[in-house]
């Protein structure tokens, strides 16, 4: 009997972790080398295939809530022709900026961007060659609410 409500108990646990992710995919994807800046941008169009609204939305007193946040995992023959985030235990490549909507409504799609750092002396064919060699990260605050791999 205690096999059994143990088995209950991780069944429960395992099930409500997986219903909490959120159902994304990635309409369009297209990729800027910015050479002069060395910079490495991303336009997404992202799409919400769930049925409740991603981002939290609420109202409080100031104008810039950024609400959902892309990033980008990068693998490791894209991170190497890229700088990378200082002092932390993730592969995070130097951000540059970017922006999107604060919230993803069900069925409807948004757009996002996102811009990288660029080492020194890196061919710029190499970095277009490897742009998609990664995973999208959206994040609603320090929650990854969906991860999407780049490549289809």
């Amino acid at each position: 009997m205690r096999k059994f409500f143990l088995f209950l108990i991780v069944l429960v646990v395992f099930l409500t972790a997986f219903s909490s992710s959120s159902k994304v995919s990635i309409s369009d994807v297209q990729i800027t080398v910015i050479k002069a800046e060395r910079i490495l941008r991303y336009d997404f169009t992202i799409k919400n295939e769930g049925v409740s609204q991603i981002g939290d939305k609420f109202d409080y007193p100031g104008h810039h809530y950024y609400g959902l946040e892309l990033a980008i995992r990068p693998s490791k023959k894209l991170a190497v022709l890229m700088e990378k985030e200082p002092n932390t235990k993730y592969s995070k490549m130097m951000y540059r900026g970017g922006g999107g909507g604060g919230t993803i409504q069900p069925g409807k799609e948004e757009s996002f961007h996102v811009e990288y750092q660029i080492k020194d002396n890196v061919d710029i064919n190499q970095v277009k060659k490897n742009a998609l060699e990664g995973t999208l990260l959206l994040l609603d605050g320090t929650n990854v609410v969906a991860e999407v791999p780049l490549k289809k």
